[in-house]
C-alpha cells in the first residue's frame, strides 16, 4: 500500500536551506518480531556510554591493520579552532565551529598499499545537551572536491554531520598537492578514485565501536560535485559499506567531464572574435526564456523543459548595421558548439554533456575566464598526456588521439559510472541521484545517461524499489541558497526519511532563492516527467503537477 504524505506548506518564512518535502510512504505489515528488534535497537542506542578525554586518547592503542592513528584528542564544547583556508591562506574571521558540541577529534593514516599515504579524520560526538552521547547512531562518511590533494581533509564537511549527531569521516584522497602522484603511482590513483573512501568508512567503524561500544546502526553519505566518485564508488565497488547515498551534481566521469570542461573554453577562445562577454550570455539567456520558457505553462524565468527547448542562437546574430543585443557569426558559432557539447574529431561521437539552455548567466566560469578552469588543465598534465610542461595554448586538446589516451586502464579507477549496482539494491541500499538542468561546472546530461544505464543493466523493476533520479529545472552545481538565483533542499534528509521511515521520494519540493532571499518552492519531479504549471501561484508547488512529456 502507498499513500502520500507531506511534510507541510512551502517553507518562506525564511528556514534557509531547508524546504518542504513530498514523500511517499510504503506501509510496511508489523509483526511481533519486528517490534522486538526495533525496541532491542532503540535501548542499546539509548544506553551509549559517556564519552570522556580517556575513552577518545584510548583510540590512540587502537590496533588495526594497514591503519594508524596519529592522535586522539577529546576537544571540549566550542574549542575545535576554526578550520584552514580552502586552498591555503587565512582561515575565517569568525570561529564557524563554536557552535560545536564536545568531540573526539581522530587522526589516522592509511597505508592499503605500500605507496599509500591516506590522511582522514574522524570526529565522534561527545557530551551533547546534558546527555551522555550527542551521537545519533550513525556514521556518515564525506569525500572531497576537485581533485582533491591541496583540498586536505574537508572540516566543514565534518561539522556539518556532527551538528547533526552522527560521527563523521573525512579524507584528502590520498594525496598533498597537485596531481603529480599520477605520473608514477599507480597506487595514489586508486586511492584518489576509490580506495581512500573505503578504507577511511572501515577504520571508522571499527574506531566508532571502540569508543562508543557499538557499531553504527546505518552508514550514509550524501555528496555533490568531486565527492560524487567517492559516493558512487562506494555504491558500485563496496556494497556494504552505505545503506543509503545521495549524490548531487554527479562529476564521477572525470575523464570525460575534463574534455566538456576544455570545449567550452575552446569554443569561446578560438579567436578574439568568438569571445563571449556576460551581455552577451544575457542576450542569448533572453533568448532561450522568450522561445521556450512557456514549456511547463508557466512564463516564470526559468525554463522547465530544457528537453523539449529548440533554440538556435542564429536566432539573435546581428543583422546588417547592428551591434548592440545580438552575436556576431564567431560569436553564434561559439554559443552552437556549447550548446552542441564536445564531439569526437574523428567520429563525430558525443563524447560528454552540452550545456542546455537556460544555463546561459552560468557560462562565466567555464567560457569567460583567461585561461581555462585548473581543473581540467591539471588532469590532463598529469594523467592524460603526462607532460607536466603542457600549455594548453601551444598545444590544443586533440578530441580523437587524447580521448583514446584517457581510456588507459591505468586512469579508470578515478571513473565511478559503473550502472552494475545488483549487490547494492539487493543488500537494501538506496540511491538518489539529483541534477540541475543549468548545472555549467559539470554539464549535466551525465546523470540522465548513467540513470539510463541502471535500468538497463539492473532492469526498470529493482531500479524502481532502490533509486530515484532528479532533473532540478534552473540548479546549477548542486542546491544551495546565495546567487541571484538558486534552488534548495536537504538530500540527507531526503535519504534518511527513505531508509529509515520508507518514505520514498516520489516527488520533492525545493526551495527557490533569489538574491539569498527565500521567495517560494518549487515542485521537482522524477526524470523524465516534467512538473507542469495548473494555475495558482506560481511559488507554490500545489500549483504544478507531475507529467509525462
Amino acid at each position: 500500500m502507498r499513500k502520500t504524505c507531506g511534510a507541510g506548506g512551502p517553507d518562506r518564512a525564511g528556514r534557509a536551506g531547508r524546504a518542504s518535502i513530498f514523500l511517499t510512504r510504503r506501509v510496511v505489515p508489523s509483526s511481533v518480531t519486528a517490534s522486538l528488534v526495533a525496541l532491542l535497537i532503540g535501548s542499546l542506542y539509548a544506553q551509549t556510554p559517556r564519552p570522556s578525554a580517556d575513552s577518545c586518547a584510548a583510540l590512540s592503542k587502537v590496533s588495526l591493520t594497514n591503519v594508524t592513528v596519529t592522535s586522539a584528542t577529546f576537544v571540549a564544547a566550542g574549542a575545535l579552532p576554526p578550520p584552514p583556508a580552502r586552498g591555503g591562506g587565512a582561515g575565517p574571521a569568525a570561529n564557524p565551529f563554536a557552535d560545536l558540541p564536545a568531540v573526539c577529534r581522530v587522526a589516522v593514516t592509511l597505508k592499503p598499499s605500500a605507496d599509500s599515504d591516506i590522511k582522514m579524520e574522524l570526529w565522534l560526538p561527545g557530551e551533547a545537551g546534558g546527555r551522555a552521547s550527542g551521537w545519533n547512531g550513525k556514521f556518515k562518511g564525506t569525500g572531497n572536491g576537485g581533485l582533491g590533494g591541496g583540498a586536505g581533509v574537508n572540516l566543514n564537511a565534518l561539522a556539518a554531520g556532527i551538528r547533526r549527531g552522527y560521527a563523521t569521516a573525512g579524507h584528502n584522497t590520498g594525496h598533498d598537492g597537485d596531481s603529480s602522484y599520477a605520473l608514477e603511482h599507480p597506487e595514489k590513483i586508486k586511492d584518489f578514485g576509490y580506495r581512500a573512501t573505503h578504507e577511511m568508512t572501515v577504520a571508522s567503524k571499527a574506531l566508532i565501536r571502540a569508543f562508543y561500544g557499538k557499531p553504527p546502526r546505518l552508514s550514509y553519505m550524501a555528496e555533490g560535485g568531486g565527492g560524487t566518485i567517492a559516493a558512487l564508488s562506494s555504491a558500485q565497488r563496496y556494497p556494504d559499506d552505505y545503506d543509503a547515498i545521495a549524490v548531487t551534481g554527479m562529476s564521477s566521469y572525470l575523464t570525460r567531464h575534463t574534455f566538456a570542461q576544455m570545449w567550452i573554453w575552446q569554443a569561446t577562445h578560438k579567436d578574439a572574435a568568438s569571445f563571449l562577454t556576460p551581455d552577451h550570455y544575457r542576450v542569448l539567456h533572453d533568448a532561450v526564456l522568450a522561445s521556450c520558457d512557456a514549456l511547463d505553462g508557466l512564463k516564470d524565468g526559468v525554463v522547465g523543459d530544457p528537453l523539449g527547448c529548440r533554440f538556435d542562437p542564429a536566432t539573435v546574430q546581428c543583422k546588417e548595421g547592428l551591434t548592440a543585443n545580438c552575436l556576431t557569426p564567431s560569436q553564434v558559432e561559439a554559443a552552437r558548439k556549447i550548446y552542441q557539447g564536445p564531439k569526437h574529431a574523428r567520429t563525430g561521437a558525443e563524447l560528454y554533456s552540452p550545456l542546455y539552455p537556460g544555463s546561459e548567466l552560468g557560462w562565466a566560469q567555464l567560457a569567460g575566464g583567461d585561461q581555462p578552469l585548473g581543473i581540467p588543465v591539471e588532469f590532463f598534465k598529469f594523467y592524460v598526456l603526462r607532460d607536466p610542461s603542457w600549455d594548453y595554448r601551444v598545444r590544443p586538446i586533440n578530441y580523437d588521439s587524447d580521448v583514446a589516451a584517457s581510456d588507459r586502464s591505468e586512469i579508470q579507477p578515478v571513473n565511478a559510472v559503473d550502472p552494475d549496482l545488483r549487490r547494492f539494491f539487493t543488500r537494501g541500499g538506496k540511491l538518489l541521484l539529483v541534477d540541475g538542468w543549468a548545472d555549467t561546472a559539470v554539464p549535466p546530461k551525465v546523470a540522465i545517461n548513467y540513470f539510463n544505464r541502471v535500468v538497463a543493466t539492473v532492469g526498470e523493476r529493482q531500479t524502481r524499489e532502490s533509486m530515484r533520479f532528479f532533473m532540478v529545472p534552473g540548479m546549477g552545481h548542486g542546491p544551495g541558497t546565495g546567487g541571484a538565483e538558486n534552488f534548495n533542499f536537504d538530500a540527507l534528509s531526503l535519504i534518511e526519511q527513505w531508509k529509515e521511515h520508507n518514505m520514498v521520494p516520489d516527488q520533492f519540493q525545493v526551495g527557490h532563492f533569489k538574491d539569498g532571499k527565500q521567495v517560494g518552492a518549487r515542485l521537482v519531479c522524477q526524470y523524465p516527467r516534467i512538473a507542469f504549471y495548473r494555475g495558482g501561484d506560481g511559488e507554490d508547488p500545489a500549483s504544478f503537477e507531475c507529467r509525462a512529456k
